[in-house]
């Protein structure tokens, strides 16, 4: 079960990913979005656009179900293009803008943080929705957010690395 102390840690946690995540954005020239290593493996576009589904996934659609101004929140196409299981692809014409991206990416966040207040510790030991084999409850999923976050931030830093550039701090 978790205390108040727990969920505390876990939400400022998840804030100050929030924080690098955005700063990290806000630092990068246009040209790195859509940039593949020789390999092709992702981009920082896939990456940004991964972290937002997931976060708008895991932090709110699994803690309290889809409501209806979620329409208004994250394009369909995001499941698509950055789902678990996508493919990046180096067309920036199947993608929004840049500038699209980041908007998207702070609207959901900022709702993320506006909505983790009114989760109560009694909602966050329920079950998550739906079953996942990593996440037993609500609180769980949540925990995993600033980790998640933390890992595509790590692939982020290295192919702005790739790129030429020094390192950021």
């Amino acid at each position: 079960m978790a205390d108040a102390a727990q969920w505390e840690l876990t939400k400022q946690r998840i804030a100050f990913t929030d924080k690098m995540f955005r700063d990290f954005m806000n630092e990068l020239t246009p040209e790195l979005w859509f940039r593949m290593p020789a390999e092709g493996v992702t981009h920082i576009a896939w990456q940004v656009g991964h972290i937002t589904i997931a976060n708008y996934g895991l932090g709110m659609l699994r803690i309290r179900g889809k409501k209806a101004e979620d329409a208004s929140l994250m394009p369909e196409s995001y499941s698509q293009l950055f789902g678990r299981g996508s493919t990046p692809s180096p067309d920036q014409s199947v993608h929004p803008s840049v500038e699209r991206m980041v908007e998207i990416y702070n609207k959901v966040n900022d709702k993320l943080i506006e909505e983790m207040e009114t989760y109560t510790l009694e909602q966050l030991d329920e079950p998550s929705l739906p079953d996942h084999p990593l996440f037993k409850t609500k609180f769980d999923t949540l925990v995993f957010l600033p980790y998640h976050a933390m890992m595509h931030l790590g692939q982020m830093g290295l192919l702005r690395r790739l790129a030429g550039n020094a390192p950021l701090r």
